[in-house]
């Protein structure tokens, strides 16, 4: 009996352990972190960090999490790889719905952001130019989790959004960004706030 208590009592650990985005909960350490990550975290500046996590979603290849020395992990960000689109955007628009989509399924009907600048002509507002639009900001598309819900995972605010390159090479590529904010990232705000 005590066997199947202790085989029970790891079984729900480790599933409370990767409950949270990739596995990851608010506040961890850096070294916390790297426990559960295939490579050890690479320091880019400031509280920011590279990682690749054991628990990956396939639409995102590069992750970068944001640590500070007080609080912890306040903040993750997870890139795709880049898609390259026509004219109407109609690639990256088709990935933004599909991982919208799966993200609802944890944290419900997101309010969505689909606008355009209402100062372009008439002509630049066709969809033909959905996707120049984009890149010059003239166009948003964005999926926001938390205005008016409370998340799980001590999670505030979840935001999909689609961005454009300007990199020569990839004038044609847009990437979608998956920002989550933890509650500890307003502390973290108020220390690099405290200095005005």
């Amino acid at each position: 009996m005590k066997n199947f208590f202790l085989i029970f009592t790891l079984i729900l650990n480790s599933l409370f352990i990767y409950a949270a985005p990739f596995g990851l909960k608010m506040g961890m350490s850096i070294d916390k972190i790297a426990e559960l990550c295939e490579e050890s975290p690479v320091f880019i500046e400031n509280d920011t960090y590279l990682i690749v996590p054991v628990k990956k979603h396939p639409v995102f290849t590069n992750y970068v999490v944001y640590v500070n020395n007080k609080t912890g992990l306040y903040q993750i960000r997870a890139f795709s790889d880049y898609i390259t689109c026509n004219n109407y955007g109609t690639e990256i628009q088709n990935a933004f719905n599909i991982v919208k989509d799966r993200i609802s399924k944890t944290y419900g009907t997101p309010k969505i952001i689909n606008k355009i600048d209402s100062n372009l002509s008439e002509y630049m507002k066709q969809d033909k130019w959905w996707f120049n639009n984009l890149k010059n900001g003239a166009q948003q598309l964005s999926a926001i989790w938390g205005e008016k819900t409370i998340l799980t995972d001590d999670l505030v605010t979840v935001v999909l959004d689609c961005v454009t390159n300007d990199e020569p090479l990839h004038w044609e590529d847009a990437v979608l960004v998956l920002y989550y904010y933890f509650k500890n990232t307003e502390l973290v705000e108020d220390e690099q706030d405290s200095v005005f």
